[in-house]
Formats: structure tokens, C-alpha cells, sequence
């Protein structure tokens, strides 16, 4: 499996009505849009530039909307993906309501540091989710994984390693794969952006998922192309 890295072809936008062209001259078999979702500061933007630029942000930026433009080859398709950052603040619902338009996948994030990010997976963006792009696929990504420690004398759930305090307490792999079930996601992962571990494998499974997903959300195009017709399932 290739994923095409730093190139050329990445490229983002902060403008949210700019057209986005097509830089690249490899052919594109199929083109999706994956819109990137959760609290404010649970880390975001960081997978999103680790995975387009490779670069880690030193410094928190709050986010008001980002699109980036990247290209994958996966299972013998050449896809370009329009990846949407969005705002996970209460202030810029308004705005972020229109990003779901046309929407193939959404990656739905949360800290593992932070249990109400992971408790507003539940109770804030699932709704969200119903109200503005009612059926689509979603994985649930858990971030900042690096936190977590892999001492069997501490135990994985009691001290952390990266200016977390001693005895805060992480959310643990097994009450996120609990929640995705709960929530219909289709994948589970954990990633770490500053360590870029499985960064790589989230947009994967990300653009497979919508690689033969409909898009949802306000002007959904309603037909699929000859080529989008044929595609399979693969699971």
C-alpha cells in the first residue's frame, strides 16, 4: 500500500466558499471529501498538518476552518481527498454547519486526555452529525496517544509521560472502542500526531471508507459516476 506523502499535490485553504484546482498531473481516479470533527484542542489540526505537510505544530492556533487538499493511492485507486478542518468551539457552530455539504466520511476525534472530549463524542457530535449529514460513515479517532504510558509498573491508565500529572487518569482503549459501538462508527484507532504513529493508517482507512461511500449532507449529489458505480466494498 503507497500513500503519496509531501508533494506538490498537498495543498490548503482557509477560504471557505475558494474553488480548489486540481495541481497535480497524476490522474485522479475518484475525488472525496472528509470532514474532520471534535473539541476544540483535542488535536485536529495537528493530524491534519502531521499527515499533509509533516510538520508538528509547536504552537496551539485555534482553528476556524482549513481545507486541504492531499492525494492517496489506495487499493488501486488514485484518490484526492478534500480534507475539512473544522472549529470545535460552541461560537462558530453556525459556520461549521456548512461544511457537511457532499460529505463521503467524517473522522470524528477526541484527546485521550480529556474524557469530555470523548463524552461530547456521545452527547454533542453524534447529534450534530444526525441533524447536518445523516448517514454518513464515520470512524472515531482517538488523539494524542502518546500520552498514554506503556509501563507495566505504572499501568497504562495511571501515569502519564508528557507534562500530564501523575494520577490523571487517561481514557483507555477499551472505553473507546465501547463508545465507537455505541455509536456506529465503523473503525476504531489511535494515533499520535507528535510522534506521527499511525497517522498515516487514519486517512487510510479514512479514504477506503469513502472510496465507496455516498456523499451525505445538504446537496448530496444524488448520482454517482460510471467508475464510482463499479466500486466494491472492501473490508
Amino acid at each position: 500500500m503507497q500513500l503519496l506523502g509531501n508533494h506538490p499535490g498537498s495543498y490548503r485553504s482557509n477560504c471557505l466558499f475558494a474553488k480548489t484546482y486540481d495541481r497535480t498531473p497524476t490522474p485522479i481516479n475518484f475525488r472525496r471529501k472528509i470532514v474532520i470533527l471534535g473539541d476544540g484542542a483535542c488535536g485536529k489540526t495537528s493530524l491534519l498538518n502531521v499527515f499533509t505537510r509533516g510538520y508538528f505544530p509547536q504552537v496551539y492556533e485555534p482553528t476556524v476552518f482549513e481545507n486541504y487538499i492531499h492525494d492517496i493511492f489506495i487499493d488501486g485507486q488514485q484518490l484526492q481527498l478534500s480534507l475539512w478542518d473544522t472549529a470545535g468551539q460552541e461560537e462558530f457552530d453556525r459556520l461549521r454547519s456548512l461544511s457537511y455539504s457532499d460529505t463521503h466520511c467524517i473522522i470524528l476525534c477526541f484527546a485521550i486526555d480529556s474524557h469530555d472530549s470523548l463524552e461530547n463524542v456521545k452527547n454533542k457530535w453524534v447529534g450534530e452529525i444526525l441533524e447536518h449529514c445523516e448517514g454518513v460513515k464515520l470512524i472515531l479517532v482517538g488523539l494524542k496517544a502518546d500520552l498514554r504510558s506503556t509501563d507495566p509498573d505504572i499501568g497504562q491508565n495511571d501515569m502519564l509521560v508528557n507534562n500530564v500529572p501523575s494520577g490523571k487518569k487517561l481514557v483507555s482503549y477499551e472505553e473507546g472502542v465501547g463508545v465507537a459501538k455505541d455509536i456506529g462508527a465503523l473503525r476504531y484507532l489511535e494515533c499520535s500526531a507528535m510522534k506521527n504513529r499511525g497517522v498515516n493508517e487514519v486517512f487510510t482507512e479514512a479514504a477506503r471508507i469513502a472510496l465507496t461511500a455516498k456523499p451525505k449532507g445538504a446537496n448530496a449529489t444524488a448520482n454517482v459516476s460510471d467508475n464510482e458505480s463499479k466500486s466494491c466494498v472492501i473490508m
